[in-house]
Parts: structure tokens; sequence; C-alpha cells
């Protein structure tokens, strides 16, 4: 009991004092300005004509005016591959945006490398920031049409046939059944191919795939850069058709 009329009496000190504060009163007009980034990690690819990648911005006053804020690039992957903006609000609201473009051909590394950035808001003087780290990961998408096929055989090869047929019934390529000598070997061709879908398709003469019943199975793999664009063999039969599509 006696800790129970404790606990009332400080609750009820706790109240007194509460009432001798002032009032904490947000005052959006004149009260003071922070902004911010409303989204701070960001992740894209980037396309052959470049990409630009909008952040949205918040602020906590209003203003009968456009506002503009500064940015800054902290580190960047490929300095010359970014371009700022500035972050922008216009009049009579609480949010605006920073574009950032991101230039295709000035991006460095290997295809499908992350790649990173970090972009800091650096508002005038009489406003703070928080949130004020933008972090971007973006990639260079690979465009490829160069693509490389290797056909790794059963010791009957002489059997093995290979086609490549567009979305219009056209022969692109072809390795005709009996191109090969017969021996467990690997053919490798380049092949160019223009945007489109197309069927892979390989043959056995025999019927039975890319099987001897002695050595591994054969296989075949069609690839760019570092994208498979259609794989397949072993134990298929007569035929094998793989579907694929190249930069679509």
């Amino acid at each position: 009991m006696k800790n129970y009329i404790k606990f009332i009496g400080v609750c009820m000190i706790a109240l007194l004092a509460s009432c001798d504060d002032d009032a904490v009163v947000f005052d959006n007009v004149n009260g003071d300005t922070a902004v911010s980034f409303k989204q701070t990690n960001f992740e894209t690819s980037v396309p052959q004509a470049g990409v630009t990648v909008t952040v949205p911005v918040e602020i906590t006053t209003i203003s009968t005016e456009n506002r503009t804020y500064n940015v800054s690039l902290l580190e960047a992957d490929d300095t010359a591959a970014i371009t700022l903006g500035s972050v922008v609000i216009p009049a009579d609201s609480y949010e605006g945006a920073l574009d950032i473009s991101i230039d295709f051909a000035a991006i460095g590394g290997n295809d499908g490398e992350l790649r990173e950035a970090s972009i800091q808001l650096t508002p005038s003087e009489g406003a703070t920031a928080y949130a004020d780290i933008v972090n971007l990961t973006y990639f260079r998408e690979i465009v490829c049409n160069d693509a490389t096929l290797t056909i790794n055989t059963d010791s009957f090869a002489s059997e093995t046939g290979f086609q490549i047929i567009d979305d219009a019934g056209v022969v692109v390529y072809e390795l005709a059944t009996g191109s090969l000598a017969n021996s467990v070997q690997t053919f490798t061709t380049d092949i160019f191919l223009a945007d489109g879908c197309y069927t892979a398709v390989i043959t056995d003469s025999f019927g039975d795939g890319q099987v001897d019943g002695t050595n591994p199975d054969g296989n075949f793999t069609l690839t760019c850069s570092i994208i498979t664009f259609a794989s397949g063999g072993g134990s298929f039969g007569a035929s094998q058709s793989v579907p694929f599509c190249v930069n679509q």
C-alpha cells in the first residue's frame, strides 16, 4: 500500500512540473527549417542512353517562394559518370526532388559489376539537414550481340547438328550434321545476333542426344559476356529446342 501511494505522489509531481513548462508549438512558417532525403538508398541499371534517378526530398517549413539547396558528391566509383542537379522545393510545398544523372559511357568496371556513389545534401545558411546522404548503387546494363557458341560433343560428334532460328523462322546460323569428325571435342564459334528473339536447336541424327555410353554427356552453351542466352545437351533424343532473346 505504501508503495502504491508513493507512486501516485510521483505522478502528481510530474504532472504539476509539466504544467509549468511552456508547450512546444510547431511553427511551419517561422520555425527552424530542416531538409532531408525521403529515401536514402537507390539501385538502378543504366541503359546506353543513360538514366536519371529522382530522389524525393522533404522540408519542415513552407515558403511562398521556390527554394534551392545544393548537394555534393562525397565519393563515387565513376566521378565522370555522375551529374548532380540541385534540390528544388517549389513554393508552397513541403516536398521537392533531386535529379542524379548517370552516363553509361563513363561507367568503368566489368559488365554487370555493381558501382557506388554517395551524395550529400548541403543546405544553405539558416537550414539544417538530416538523412542527408543518398547511397546510389548502379551498374551498366549489359548490351550484347556478339555471342559465342560452345559445343562439347560425345564421341559421335558427326551426329551433332546445331541451328539458331529467328522469330520469323529464318535460320541465322547452322552447323550442319556431319560437319564435325567423330571424337570427343569442343567446338566454338562466334556469332553476331541482332536484337530480337530466337530458338537454339541442337540435333542428333542417331536420336540419342549427346550420349555415347562411355564419356560424360555432351552439352552446348550460347553466351555473350556474362550472359547465357541458351544452354542444353545431354540425353535429349533427336532434338532439343531452347528459346531465348537478345537485348529484350
